[in-house]
C-alpha cells in the first residue's frame, strides 16, 4: 500500500510539473504531448508514473488522447478552470490583471446573490458560524496569516448559509484565488477601516435577514476589495 501512495504522489508531483507548462504555455493547445518513454527520459521516472500523471491531466481536461493515438494539450475552453490545481498552477503564486479581471467577473456574479440568499435561510447555527469568523477578522489586525484564514473563512460560511451546495461548491473552487487575492491585499495595506466596515455591514445585515442590504452591501465590499487589489499588484482600476 505504501508503495502504491508513493507511486500516486510522484505521479501528482509529475502532474503538477507538466501541468504548469499548459498553463503558462509552455505547451500549446493542439500541440502533441512528449511520448511516454521520452517523459520517463525527462523526468526520471518509471511509465506508470508517468501514465498516472497523464490520467490526471485528463482528468482535469487539460490533455486528450492516449498512448497509441497520442496526447495532445486541449483548448483552453475544455480545461476545468474550477479545479483547484489548475487554478493554482495559472496562479503560480502571483495575480495579475487578467486574472484579477476574471476572478472578480465571476465574483460578481454569484457572491452578492449568495449573501441575499445567506439571509434568508442561515439557520442559528450558520449565523453563530459568520459572527465567530467575523469577530476573528476584526481581532486578527496585526497578523497577516489570520487575518486572510479569517475573510476566507468568513466568505466559505456564507456559501453555506445559502443552503444551495452549488454556491458552497462554487465557494470551494475559488478558495485558492480567494486566499491569493486577500494575501495580496492585505499585505499591501491590511484590511482597512472602510472594507472592515462593510465587512460588519454584511454580516449584520444577514444575521438580521435583510437580503437586500446583504447583496448591495456585497456589491460594495467587491467594488472596495477590487481596488485595493489593484493597488497591490499594480494595475489599472478595474
Amino acid at each position: 500500500m505504501a508503495g502504491k501512495n508513493g507511486a500516486r504522489g510522484v505521479g501528482s508531483a509529475i502532474a503538477a510539473r507538466l501541468g504548469r507548462r499548459i498553463v503558462g504555455g509552455e505547451s500549446c493547445p493542439g500541440d502533441p504531448m512528449p511520448t511516454e518513454a521520452a517523459l520517463c527520459a525527462d523526468l526520471g521516472v518509471s511509465r506508470t508514473t508517468v501514465r498516472e500523471a497523464m490520467k490526471r491531466l485528463h482528468g482535469k481536461g487539460l490533455v486528450a488522447g492516449g498512448p497509441r493515438r497520442g496526447t495532445r494539450v486541449l483548448p483552453t475552453a475544455r480545461w476545468n478552470q474550477f479545479d483547484t490545481d489548475v487554478l493554482a498552477w495559472r496562479l503560480g503564486g502571483s495575480l495579475d490583471a487578467q486574472l484579477a479581471d476574471q476572478l472578480y467577473e465571476i465574483r460578481f456574479c454569484f457572491e452578492p446573490r449568495a449573501c441575499a440568499l445567506a439571509a434568508l435561510r442561515a439557520t442559528d447555527a450558520h449565523k453563530a458560524t459568520i459572527g465567530m469568523h467575523m469577530q476573528e477578522l476584526a481581532t486578527a489586525q496585526a497578523d497577516l496569516a489570520r487575518q486572510v484564514a479569517a475573510d476566507v473563512a468568513l466568505h466559505l460560511a456564507v456559501f453555506e448559509a445559502t443552503g444551495n451546495p452549488f454556491m458552497l461548491s462554487l465557494g470551494a473552487a475559488i478558495r485558492t484565488a480567494l486566499e491569493l487575492s486577500f494575501r495580496l491585499a492585505h499585505s499591501h495595506q491590511g484590511l482597512g477601516r472602510v472594507e472592515m466596515d462593510i465587512h460588519r455591514g454584511v454580516c449584520d445585515a444577514i444575521l438580521a435577514g435583510d437580503a437586500d442590504a446583504a447583496e448591495r452591501l456585497m456589491r460594495t465590499l467587491l467594488r472596495a476589495s477590487r481596488a485595493t487589489l489593484d493597488a497591490a499588484i499594480g494595475a489599472a482600476p478595474g
